[in-house]
């Protein structure tokens, strides 16, 4: 992936403070593209094969892939670019850790899907609770695998809408569209009012998306205990960390008292965690 410029991280890290969002050109390479998307076509399912359990409307021909962490190690090192974990240390690092060098990242991964979508979504956020000020605890990033466009559903947002404190106004129309490039990043703050416009070409418009958090709070899917021991074997301390390991709760004071821990924590496989 493309190594991103002290110059060029300020601005991004600007644009995220201002304007809620950011977009990275030409991250990843066109080889690397093809390949995340060829390891997506063996685990895509479609939308009305998954139990709808309060998900979003969807057209029923959208193609999903739910859990990338289980899926293959390559997507859980995009998430570990050097570059782009500046960012996400810098706005998600809880800095009174303290168990860790706070230089290494302390934050955690709480979803990460892929899908290809038809129907527009609504402006909504994913922060849950709205709140103005400059501090966050939720971002997510989406990977770009093939070109955005208004014609094929583009990211829509309301640039600066992270600080306002209020829930998503749908009726908003003066909004803007974020068009990208197959390989670009686009990095936002959760609290940003952001949807997607109507993909009305029929062609795939498949992007990576991860929701990043600070380590205390509580993960979108329990990943610690569904992630496959193959995967865990060949994470890093660090890799395993993102996935919530330094972080589950313990199971009552004869465990230990405290919520999160440092490397020394981590077990030799994921079964010793839960057995």
């Amino acid at each position: 992936m493309r190594s991103i410029s002290d110059t060029e991280m300020t601005q991004h890290l600007k644009n995220l403070d201002v304007y809620g969002y950011t977009q990275i050109e030409n991250v990843i390479d066109a080889e690397k593209v093809v390949l995340l998307k060829n390891e997506l076509k063996k685990h895509k399912t479609k939308v009305d094969d998954v139990e709808d359990l309060g998900r979003p409307q969807r057209d029923a021909s959208d193609d999903m892939v739910y859990n990338l962490q289980n899926k293959n190690l390559m997507f859980i090192e995009l998430l570990c670019d050097n570059s782009l974990k500046k960012i996400f240390t810098t706005k998600l690092n809880d800095t009174y850790y303290r168990l860790l060098d706070t230089k290494y990242p302390n934050y955690i991964l709480s979803y990460f899907n892929a899908r290809s979508s038809g129907l527009p979504l609504d402006l909504h956020i994913d922060s849950y609770v709205p709140a103005t000020g400059d501090y966050t605890w939720v971002m997510q990033v989406a990977y770009v695998l093939d070109d955005m466009s208004e014609k094929n559903g583009a990211t829509i947002v309301v640039p600066g809408s992270h600080k306002s404190g209020q829930y998503t106004d749908r009726d908003l129309t003066n909004t803007k569209q974020v068009t990208a490039k197959s390989g670009d990043v686009i990095i936002w703050d959760s609290r940003l009012w952001h949807g997607t416009s109507e993909n009305i070409t029929g062609d795939s418009r498949w992007v990576l998306i991860a929701t990043l958090s600070r380590w205390w709070v509580k993960q979108c899917m329990d990943i610690t205990r569904s992630i496959p021991d193959s995967i865990y074997q060949q994470l890093s301390d660090e890799q395993k960390l993102l996935m919530g390991f330094c972080s589950i709760p313990p199971t009552d004071e004869s465990a230990r008292i405290v919520t999160k821990g440092s490397y020394d924590v981590l077990l030799p496989s994921v079964d010793d965690y839960y057995s």
